[in-house]
């Protein structure tokens, strides 16, 4: 597999065997290729955040919220060990069960571990957007299918270019791609074992726009405000705590663009802050509590609209709008000037976001639902 699909296919993905005990949990929670950093982040509030966001392959933040009869996760990992990870620490801290999973969008490295809370909770239920269900129930989803074998085939391509420096196209390994090579090769056989378990856990409770759950004295809303990283894309809201969960709709520190139309995101990030919300978390990356990173990505998201759209008033056709949109007062930005970072943002977000800009003025879905064959 060429390195641009390895890497497409762990920002999408990931994987799990049942674990009987909670003994067997606390053992398989020691694969260090998985770690999650546990925050409070209000009384009975949680979130479980990967150390570094970008490390190969990606995973989800999980976050978790506690009531006297019952705990709600929002998208409970991407692969079995990590939901495990979230079960020990949840059970250190209540008796209570989970008694919902939310899955804030399709993406697999946010939802295909959760198959271990049905295990651990068998009255748990699994709530999504409508179009999220439709995805995990439809042919898309089962690039999952890959996963038995994605160590075995990729592994020998990946030590390859390390031996040599070089991809397979004869260019210069990148120090972004250097290094997830690196860690293909020195995580493959934690990586092996959590992709040979994984699952798709379809959900068994939709809705439309929003859904209120009770828990205790704790609120939560379900809300869907708009495209984002996906069309069905939803967030957690806690208006007491004033703590949202955004899933993918924000993520840090590189944005993630595949198939995002540009304007319809900058309407959903405005609303996210019309929630006046004190703590966000994003799908992947670092807690942020101010609005500084959001109001960066709808300044981006509407740049490149407006340039687009201008371009199109002059009569340019896709392919040479695609080639001039003008990206130049973001990477810095978004990247520091950190070597490292700028690979995951030419490949998680402006090449991307590029392909996807244009695709938005055809009229056609960003993403097809295609039944199973």
């Amino acid at each position: 597999m060429h390195k641009e699909n390895i890497r497409m296919a762990s920002v999408m993905v990931t994987a799990l065997t049942l674990l009987g005990s909670l003994s067997a949990l606390s053992d398989s929670a020691d694969a260090a290729a998985f770690d999650i950093e546990f925050e409070e982040l209000a009384p009975g509030v949680w979130a479980g955040i990967r150390p570094d966001a970008p490390r190969f392959p990606v995973m989800g933040t999980s976050v978790f919220v506690i009531g006297e009869e019952g705990v709600v996760v929002f998208d409970g990992g991407g692969v079995p060990v990590m939901a495990e990870k979230v079960i020990d620490k949840i059970r250190s801290l209540t008796n209570a069960p989970v008694t919902q999973v939310v899955i804030s969008h399709w993406h697999g490295d946010h939802n295909f571990g959760i198959h271990r809370f049905a295990e651990e909770f068998p009255n748990v239920q699994f709530i999504a957007h409508r179009f999220t269900h439709a995805v995990m129930n439809a042919s898309r989803i089962r690039y999952i299918d890959n996963y038995p074998d994605f160590i075995e085939n990729n592994l020998p391509v990946a030590k390859e270019i390390l031996a040599t420096g070089l991809t397979q196209n004869g260019d210069p390994v990148s120090l972004t791609d250097r290094k997830e090579y690196e860690r293909m090769v020195e995580d493959a056989e934690e990586i092996d074992v959590e992709y040979k378990r994984a699952r798709v856990t379809s959900p068994n409770v939709v809705f439309d726009e929003s859904l209120r759950i009770y828990l205790g004295d704790k609120p939560i809303e379900l809300l869907k405000l708009g495209h984002g990283n996906t069309e069905g894309d939803i967030v957690m809201w806690l208006p007491n705590e004033k703590i949202v969960a955004t899933g993918d709709i924000v993520v840090m520190p590189s944005p993630y663009a595949f198939n995002v139309p540009p304007r319809p995101w900058a309407a959903t990030l405005k609303k996210i802050n019309e929630l006046n919300y004190e703590i966000l978390v994003p799908g992947h990356g670092a807690i942020q509590r101010d609005t500084r990173y959001v109001d960066l990505l709808i300044e981006a998201s509407e740049s490149i609209a407006d340039q687009r759209d201008a371009m199109v008033a002059q009569g340019m056709s896709h392919d040479e709008i695609q080639e001039q949109l003008d990206f130049h007062d973001f990477e810095e930005r978004f990247t520091g000037g950190d070597e490292y970072l700028s690979g995951y943002y030419t490949d998680y977000f402006e090449r991307p976001f590029r392909a996807a800009a244009t695709k938005a003025l055809t009229g056609e879905p960003m993403v097809t639902i295609e039944r199973p064959e």
